[in-house]
């Protein structure tokens, strides 16, 4: 009999029977078509706290040889929407700035393949796909001198903290020095409590709350300090 654990969207293997669903979401200016399916994380829309990380992410100009990720990229919405926006830029700025590199990390199985399908149908060329536990992902990347200018996730809140922190302390091991990392966490499963967790791991770290809304907290946390326009994320007030 199949473990109720293999149904969770954190696990690796999902046993659940596949049921797929066609969802046409627009989020901040783009439009995406995805395909989703039982087993994966939010198969009937996409879920409020990747909208309100979406709506709200501090993008980084483009640089020569920059590297982006998300972590936990399920189907693919937050890695979609951050490939046409750098495309949009890359075309109708004036010197086409340069595109990044864009690394999207997810551990489920059926995820993993919806996004692979939905990147396809959405024109998302040159995204890389890492497949499996991220935890296990760091030292390779490490070993192959990959650092990221920015980190997003929206993370799996219900693994609880001590696996959070790990991704976490991971992501924080492959930022560039002047890198950093912006998350949705929702108040009422811990948000406070574990950004102390993370203000104790990195005393000397900067941490802003971005936005609070429909009880989710955007936070960015940093090694520079840094000062922040609405313009910057957004400016959904």
């Amino acid at each position: 009999m199949p473990d109720p654990k293999d149904n969770h969207y954190f696990s690796q293997h999902p046993t659940s029977a596949q049921r797929m669903r066609k969802l046409f979401e627009s989020v901040r200016a783009h439009s995406m078509s995805l395909q989703t399916s039982s087993g994966v994380f939010s198969p009937d829309a996409i879920d409020k706290g990747t909208r309100v990380l979406i709506e709200n992410m501090i993008i980084p100009d483009s640089q020569e040889n920059m590297n982006l990720l998300e972590i936990g990229a399920g189907y693919g919405p937050l890695t979609i929407w951050l490939h046409k926006e750098y495309n949009l830029r890359h075309h109708s700025i004036s010197g086409n700035p340069p595109l990044p590199q864009i690394y999207a990390s997810e551990v489920n199985d059926r995820a993993v393949w919806l996004l692979n399908r939905n990147l396809l149908a959405n024109n998302c060329k040159d995204v890389i796909v890492l497949k499996g536990d991220f935890r296990d992902q760091i030292d390779e990347l490490k070993a192959h001198g990959i650092t990221f200018k920015a980190i997003f996730t929206n993370p799996p809140l219900k693994t609880g903290h001590e696996v959070m922190l790990e991704l976490f302390q991971g992501a924080m091991d492959l930022l560039s020095p002047d890198g950093y990392i912006q998350y949705v966490h929702l108040k009422k499963l811990g948000a406070p409590g574990f950004l102390q967790k993370l203000q104790d791991l990195k005393p000397e770290w900067y941490f802003y709350i971005l936005k609070k809304k429909g009880g989710f907290q955007v936070i960015l946390i940093s090694p520079i300090e840094r000062e922040f326009e609405k313009e910057d994320y957004g400016g959904y007030f």
